[in-house]
Parts: C-alpha cells; structure tokens; sequence
C-alpha cells in the first residue's frame, strides 16, 4: 500500500468552479479575456486546491524548454581529469542563480567528443566557452536554430552574442611578471586557435614590441595538458637558460611547467616565475602555489545571461557583444620575488598590475 501527497489537477480545479479547462488556464495565466469575477473565482479555487500548473505542459504547449546549456570548446585534458570541471563550476552557479531569477533553468554540459551527442539537447540557447575558430560545436547548434552566445571573442565565431574579454587576461598577467622583474618570459599557449589563445596571439603581435621584456609565444596541443606543459618547459629550459617566468593561461599547462622548472634545478619565483590564468585547485595546490587571475566570473556571467535573453527573446541577424572589465590578480609565492619592481614596465603607458 502507498501513500503520499495527490496533486491537483486543472480538471479539478475546473469543475471546483464550474468552469471549463480553458477558462481555468486562460484566468491563471492572466492572458486573454475573463470576466473578473470569474477569474477571481478561479483563482481562489486553485489556492484552496493549492494547484501549481505542469512547468512541463506550458513548455510543450510554447514550443520552448526554457532551458540554457552550458559547455566548454576545451577538452576534458584541460577542464576536467585533475581539475574537475571547476572552472565550469565556478562560472555556472553564478549564471544559473542569474538566470534562475529570469526564469530559465540551466543544463551544464561535460567536454564531449563526439559532437553527435549534442543532437540531444533540448535548449532554447547555449553558452560556449572559449570557442575556436569557426568553432564546430557552436556550428552544430546554430544548425538546429538555437541561439548561441560565446564567452570569448575569436575571428570567425559564429555566434549570435559574444562576451568579449578582449586582451586583458594578458595585460594583467604578463604586466605583473615584468613588474616583478622578469625579462625573457614563455608564453605556452594552446596550438588549437581557443580564443584565449587568440587573444594571447593578439596581444603579442600588437603591444608585446612595446613591453621591457623579450616576450616568446609557443604553442601546444590543448588535449597534452600538464604533461605537455611539462614536456615543453623543459625543452625551453635546456635550449635557453635564460628564460626567467612563464606565463601559461591554462592552468594544466603551468602546473606542468612549474614541476619542469624545479627538476631542472631552478627555483621557483628566484629563477623562474609563473603565472596562470583560473585561480582553481590545480593553482592553489601547486607547490608553490601559482599567481593567478581574478577573473571575476560573476561579472562574466551575468554579462552571458543579458546576452542570453536578449537573443532568446529579441532574434537578430547582427552579432551582439559585451565587453567585460579586466580581471584581478591573486598573486601567490610562484611570483614573490623580492626583485624591486620597474615602474614604467608596459611602455603603452598601462600600469603594470599587482604593484
């Protein structure tokens, strides 16, 4: 024998008060013409029924899920394994309590392989992050008609909204290492063209001949992860003893040149310094722990969901785009050098950060 709690149903509020399904669907949903005594009734009847509408029905009957996905161009070598997708995590809860409050639910979806289990998703819009290129996975929903809005602005992307974080994740990185004294820094950057890796890109070509530094960007596969960060410092290290900080905006990139640096005999910040971008577990539990960015992803992630529903409720065939502020530093032991810092270090007249 079972038990438990029988829900109302719009049948029963209907004939509660003597009035037909329509008519109760119409005075709830305040659409539509009621008389207002009628309404009133009906209402009334719902609450002493306390009769909540099927969130289900009213999505099959609009044709829409009210649903965002949520999904990273990167693989599971960078955001997942050792990290745990908390970089996805730590942008999520914020752009779900926000859209939360607007009505939308959120669905966080892991890295995939195979671009066919996306067919399955049912969303009205999705948020990509770190996209590439002419970026398949935003292709491939774009070719269902969802709306997309990319977080990160790369040639090519084909979204409907980009939130655009332009070059300062660099600035503010590379700025502080040349603050604090270094003079020949490595840029390990992903091979695959992720717009932070365009953005890396850009800056360099467009401001690094500016900088008191000798800047060298070199490139890496995304799915090598630390082990390639690793593999390649060394590489660097054997070949050029002169290189005194890395600056690796994947962190399973700089947990891996932080480990080449020390088996080389190096210290770390002494000889060499390093820097990442996400302030996450893998930074934080480094030995020693690794500088990072701030990025402010509350602010990335309410500038995502304003996107969102302005491309969800308004379609447009231009791209819509919002720029986010520079983001913060937490500066840790990997840069603690005790190097007196060089005003004046960004000749473009910035200031460099972290002093």
């Amino acid at each position: 024998m079972t038990s438990g709690f029988v829900r109302a149903t719009i049948a029963d509020v209907a004939a509660a008060a003597g009035v037909s399904r329509t008519t109760v669907s119409v005075a709830l949903s305040g659409r539509g013409r009621v008389d207002p005594q009628t309404r009133e009734r009906v209402r009334n009847v719902a609450d002493a029924l306390n009769y909540r509408p099927s969130v289900r029905a009213q999505r099959l009957r609009g044709g829409a899920s009210r649903t965002i996905g949520l999904l990273t161009a990167l693989p599971d070598e960078v955001v997942g394994r050792d990290s745990h997708l908390s970089f996805l995590f730590d942008l999520a809860m914020p752009l779900a309590r926000t859209l939360l409050e607007m009505g939308y639910s959120t669905l966080l979806l892991p890295p995939v392989g195979d671009l066919a289990h996306l067919d399955s998703i049912d969303a009205d819009a999705v948020v990509v992050i770190d996209p590439r290129e002419s970026d398949p996975i935003i292709t491939r929903f774009r070719e269902r008609g969802m709306q997309v809005v990319a977080i990160g602005s790369v040639a090519g992307v084909d979204a409907n909204g980009v939130v655009d974080r332009g070059d300062g994740d660099a600035e503010v990185a590379i700025g502080h290492l040349i603050s604090r004294g270094a003079r020949s820094i490595v840029l390990l950057s992903t091979a695959e063209q992720h717009s932070l890796a365009a953005s890396l890109r850009r800056f360099v070509s467009e401001r690094g001949h500016r900088l008191d530094a000798r800047l060298r960007l070199v490139e890496i596969s995304s799915a090598s992860g630390e082990r390639g960060g690793y593999e390649k410092t060394l590489e660097l290290l054997a070949a050029d003893p002169s290189i005194d900080a890395v600056y690796a905006p994947i962190d399973a990139f700089a947990v891996g040149a932080s480990r080449a640096v020390q088996e080389r005999g190096r210290r770390v910040p002494e000889d060499v310094m390093i820097i990442t971008n996400y302030d996450g577990p893998r930074a934080q539990a480094s030995s020693p722990p690794l500088t990072a960015l701030d990025l402010n992803l509350t602010s990335i992630a309410e500038a995502a969901a304003e996107l969102l529903i302005a491309c969800v409720t308004d379609p447009r065939p231009e791209q819509r785009t919002i720029k986010v502020a520079n983001p913060g530093l937490r500066a840790r032991a990997s840069t603690a050098r005790a190097t007196a810092e060089r005003s004046g270090a960004l000749l473009s007249g910035t200031l460099p950060s972290g002093m």
